[in-house]
């Protein structure tokens, strides 16, 4: 039964893709009950069952099938759009003999994992420096329930050895390295919130040589809330600069311990603000 609820999604899915480049809706009668989601002239999507608009945004999309505890659900996500934030998971059950019951979409902003068990859906967020994890239980009679989400803990087993893989692509992943993500929460001091949430931001990190250099700022605060960080792999020695919104960058270690690599990319990185 599960995997025929596959099929008929995909299904689902093809035509919406098929369909997206001229905006035209599509039209599904699914387990009994006729389910559409169509563009509104604001460019807009509505999700719509029985005729009845339950969900509006501007990106609705219907992701996946399964039977929970017995009853036919679908599981989607909703958007704003833009960048800032990830799709949110809604999800949609067919009790029989009743009315069809919409829950969510979750409030979270972060990429949500969604698992399906025989009788209940958990749907969490990853656990961060910054931000313990978010997580959500499902169940046809109960609907959502938010409980409580996981503790970040990083990986003791990661430390410098690890960061010659160089594989890290943005400075939030130094957290998982976990005596590098103590000396950044050393190095920003009573800072040491504001500088996660700003390495937990937009940004990227790249290899010069064996010098890792990772920049980041806060969501919606880029050339506001900015930090730089440096990790010397051969002396193992971490470099930290932060600009906090509305005052003067700051710096740790001391400018005049960085290496002249370093320095370069803290005089590229600050340059902005001159």
């Amino acid at each position: 039964m599960i995997s025929t609820l596959r099929i008929v999604l995909t299904s689902v899915i093809l035509s919406m893709a098929a369909s997206a480049a001229t905006a035209a809706d599509f039209d599904m009668s699914l387990f009994g009950h006729q389910v559409e989601v169509s563009r509104t002239g604001d460019e807009q999507y509505k999700l719509k069952i029985d005729g009845i608009a339950v969900l509006t945004n501007y990106y609705v999309d219907l992701e996946q099938m399964n039977i929970v505890g017995g009853v036919p659900v679908i599981v989607g996500t909703s958007s704003a759009g833009g960048n800032a934030c990830e799709g949110s998971p809604f999800i949609v059950s067919f009790p029989k003999g009743e009315q069809p019951k919409v829950d969510g979409p979750i409030d979270s902003c972060y990429t949500v994992k969604v698992t399906v068990n025989v009788d209940s859906i958990t749907l969490a967020t990853p656990a961060l420096p910054n931000k313990p994890g978010q997580k959500w239980t499902w169940t046809p009679v109960d609907g959502l329930k938010e409980i409580k989400g996981d503790q970040y803990v990083p990986d003791s087993s990661k430390g410098w050895v690890q960061l010659r893989e160089k594989t890290v692509g943005h400075p939030s992943a130094l957290y998982d390295y976990a005596v590098i993500g103590a000396e950044i929460d050393r190095l920003a001091g009573t800072d040491k919130a504001l500088v996660s949430d700003i390495l937990m931001g937009v940004g990227s990190a790249s290899f010069h040589g064996d010098l890792l250099v990772g920049t980041s700022c806060s969501r919606h605060m880029c050339n506001e809330q900015e930090a730089v960080v440096v990790a010397d792999i051969p002396t193992k020695a971490v470099y930290l600069a932060w600009k906090p919104s509305g005052q003067k960058i700051k710096v740790n270690p001391p400018v005049t311990v960085w290496p002249e690599k370093a320095k370069a990319e803290l005089r590229s990185w600050a340059a902005k603000w001159k």
